[in-house]
Formats: C-alpha cells, sequence, structure tokens
C-alpha cells in the first residue's frame, strides 16, 4: 500500500491525503482550486510509525501579504479658544451632565464621567456661518486660464459690436384671443441647456394658470423624452397635414401640451427646401390656427442652422436665449446674433426679450465673472442665472419636471423665477 502524506493548502488552510509521487509534482486543492507544491517537513518526524506524515507547506513568497503598519505622529498646533457663548456653553455642559432618563443597563451610561472629561478639554469654537437656504458657500476651486479670459473677450466683444448695431424692438402687442405669445429657445450653439430651459419654463408657465403649448423642433424630441410621454404623432405629421391638431397634441400635465418632434422631422426640412418661395413661413402657415387655443407657445429649437430652424425664426415673436457661462458658448451667442440680424431685416417684429445665463458654478471665478458682462450688455433683458445642479440633469431621466423631481432645489427655484418673469411681461 503506497504512503499518504498529509499535506495543508497554504491558501485555504484545508488539510489533504495526499500520495507521495504527487508530492514532487504538487497537488490541487479541491477547496479554492488552486495548485500548490508540496514540501516535506525538515527534519523528518520520528516515533511510532504512522500511516501519514506531515509535511510543512510554506506559502509563497510576496502573495497575500498583510500590508506593515505605518506609524504616524500629528503635531497639535496651538491655537487662541475665543470665549464661548452662553448657548454654546449651556449645550456644552448639558452634554457634561449624566443623563437621568436612560435605562440602567445601557451600555455608555457609565461612560459619561469621561465624556464629560473629554468635553471639558475641548476648547469652544465660535459656530460656522451659516449658507442661506437656497445657496451654499461654495469654496473656489479654480481660476480662468488665460486661453479661456481671451476667448471669452473676444466673444464678448464680437457681442457688443452686435448690440450696437442691433435696431431697438418693437413693442409687442398685448396676448389674447387668437394672439398667443409664441416665444423660441434658441441658440446654434449645442449643450447649453435649450431644451432644459424649454421644458421647465412651459411647466412653470402652465402651473401659473397659462394654458401652454410646447413645440420640440428638434430632430432628437427630447422633450417628449423629458416629460415622460411617448407620442404617435407630432409637428412633422400636424404641417404636412396628415393628422389634425386633436391627434397632433399630447395632453402631458395640467395646462400643458406637447407638439414632440423626432425623425420625422427630417422630412419636413426637405418639403421645406423643395418650396420654390415662402419656404421659410413654413411653420407660420400650418402653427398660425392654434394661436386661440393657448395663452402661451414654447418652441425647442435644435442646434445649429438650418432650414427649420429659419422657420421657428419666422413663426416666433419673441426669442429667449439660454447662454452657458463659458468662452465657447459666448462665441455661439455671437454667431447668433449676426443670424439673428440678418432674419431681423424681414422679420422686424421679431424681438430678442430674455438672455438666461445657464450653468452658473458659484466654486469658479469665471462663469460669475461672465454673468456680469451679459448683465452690463442686456440689463433690461437678463434673467437671473440658473445655478448648476445635478438635480437638472437627474429629472428627465425620470420623465419629470425639476418641479416635480426635486421641488426644493436650486434648479427648480431659478426656473420658477424665470416662469415668474416671462408670465409678468405677458
Amino acid at each position: 500500500m503506497e504512503a499518504a502524506m498529509l499535506a495543508i493548502c497554504p491558501f485555504c488552510r484545508a488539510r489533504h491525503e495526499i500520495a507521495e509521487a504527487e508530492a514532487t509534482s504538487g497537488t490541487t486543492c479541491s477547496h479554492c482550486h488552486r495548485r500548490f507544491a508540496v514540501r516535506r517537513k525538515e527534519p523528518a518526524l520520528t516515533g511510532a510509525d504512522v500511516g501519514t506524515s506531515l509535511l510543512r507547506i510554506e506559502r509563497p513568497h510576496g502573495l497575500f501579504e498583510r500590508p506593515g503598519v505605518v506609524e504616524r505622529r500629528l503635531t497639535a498646533v496651538p491655537r487662541p479658544a475665543p470665549a464661548p457663548q452662553p448657548a454654546q456653553a449651556a449645550s456644552l455642559a448639558a452634554l457634561a451632565q449624566p443623563s437621568t432618563d436612560l435605562p440602567d443597563n445601557r451600555p455608555f451610561q457609565t461612560a459619561q464621567p469621561a465624556r464629560a472629561a473629554v468635553l471639558a478639554a475641548v476648547p469652544a469654537v465660535a459656530p460656522a456661518p451659516q449658507a442661506s437656504d437656497d445657496e451654499a458657500a461654495f469654496p473656489i476651486l479654480a481660476e480662468p486660464d488665460a486661453a479661456a479670459e481671451e476667448a471669452a473677450a473676444a466673444a464678448l466683444s464680437a457681442i457688443k459690436s452686435q448690440l450696437a448695431a442691433e435696431p431697438a424692438p418693437l413693442t409687442l402687442p398685448e396676448p389674447g384671443t387668437g394672439r398667443a405669445r409664441r416665444i423660441g429657445v434658441m441658440l446654434s450653439k449645442g449643450g447649453v441647456g435649450k431644451t432644459t430651459t424649454a421644458v421647465n419654463l412651459a411647466a412653470g408657465l402652465a402651473a401659473l394658470g397659462k394654458r401652454t403649448l410646447l413645440i420640440d423642433a428638434d430632430t432628437q424630441g427630447q422633450c417628449a423624452y423629458a416629460l415622460g410621454v411617448t407620442p404617435g404623432k407630432g409637428l412633422a405629421e400636424y404641417v404636412d397635414g396628415s393628422v389634425s391638431a386633436e391627434d397632433a397634441l399630447t395632453p402631458v400635465r395640467d395646462n400643458l401640451w406637447l407638439l414632440a418632434g423626432g425623425k420625422g422631422l427630417a422630412g419636413l426640412k426637405r418639403l421645406i427646401s423643395r418650396k420654390d418661395f415662402g419656404g421659410e413661413r413654413t411653420l407660420d402657415d400650418a402653427l398660425s390656427g392654434l394661436d386661440d387655443r393657448f395663452d402661451v407657445i414654447v418652441v425647442d429649437s435644435a442646434p445649429g442652422w438650418d432650414a427649420l430652424t429659419v422657420n421657428v425664426l419666422f413663426y416666433v415673436r419673441e426669442l429667449l436665449v439660454p447662454v452657458a457661462l463659458e468662452a465657447m458658448s459666448l462665441q455661439g451667442f455671437s454667431e447668433f446674433l449676426r443670424s439673428f440680424a440678418a432674419v431681423s431685416r424681414y422679420r422686424p417684429q421679431l424681438a430678442l426679450r430674455y438672455v438666461v445665463p445657464t450653468f452658473l458654478d458659484k466654486r469658479v471665478r469665471g462663469p460669475a465673472a461672465l454673468a456680469e458682462e451679459l448683465a452690463a450688455l442686456y440689463p433690461d433683458r437678463i434673467c437671473p442665472a440658473v445655478r448648476y445642479n445635478a438635480k437638472l440633469s437627474e429629472a428627465p431621466a425620470e420623465g419629470r419636471t425639476i418641479f416635480e423631481y426635486a421641488p426644493r432645489s436650486p434648479g427648480a427655484k431659478d426656473y420658477q423665477t424665470l416662469a415668474e418673469r416671462v408670465a409678468a411681461d405677458g
């Protein structure tokens, strides 16, 4: 009978009986399925003959080693302790007193004298200034670099030139029956918060009692996604006459309806391009019949500049321009102003009414400085800035507006202020 040996796995410490033939080539643990080498213990055991022999198993060097303990010493810096306030002294004294309303079997009941000694040794610290309810006192994280400042300065200079050449806006007629306000949320630069602004502005106006229509003139169709609906028909089908207004309009909230966009607008662009004349008024001709049904119509346009964007400019009467507080967005704003000036010669009733700074991050100095520059350029059109808020990017994934997803967030407060400003002007 072949002699057996007792082997212990160096990884999981499981015991194995193996034949001597396997001792030279190694074996595989049946528990952790790792292979290890078998070594005999030196010197060999002496004593009575037994059926098994004890082997010494060495752990492979460098594997599964525990990190050593590094000793760190902290040097206390003396700091003068201010005089404790009466309220703080009372609170510390209350903490130092042993509680009498706790049951005797609580484990920390006996630690009250030690706790009082620790509290007595800790100097009183003046209370930190409390931040306001709607914003926190953020630390400054970064400074704008020289290249970004130069690009922003060049964009602001171009905007000033466009502003100097801009004609005085005409006075808009009061909206009434058959004369709904048409507000286009536009900028040729993407990523500035156009859809977020259009959706939450429309929802805010609807909450204020305004019968509001939100038109999505973007092939991405993000307005429906942000509101959590999937319309079957929308703007493209209504303009080409294949469906009626009742079938094209989708009620999404109280006082709020949606005329959805999407991929079908690509065909509408081709339809506009094939017209020999009057193509720029295709939307105006098709949508003018909806004015008597609503108080406010908000149009979310696509970034860039194409035939559908020009149609939106020939349909709306007021423009709301969201401008992200960074150099690239200001450059896009400058380019848009040049195109807007060209269209205004053929549509003088079109007015730039609102400039909305977005993505205001008070932890960085650059955005705040750009917001001040825009306020100086457009003192009568600038709106309170929409602060950077992660909830604004999370709400569309839930299919809800910011007022439904995070009603107490800074984003909800900022868009509520914007909706009240727009409603007051109507």
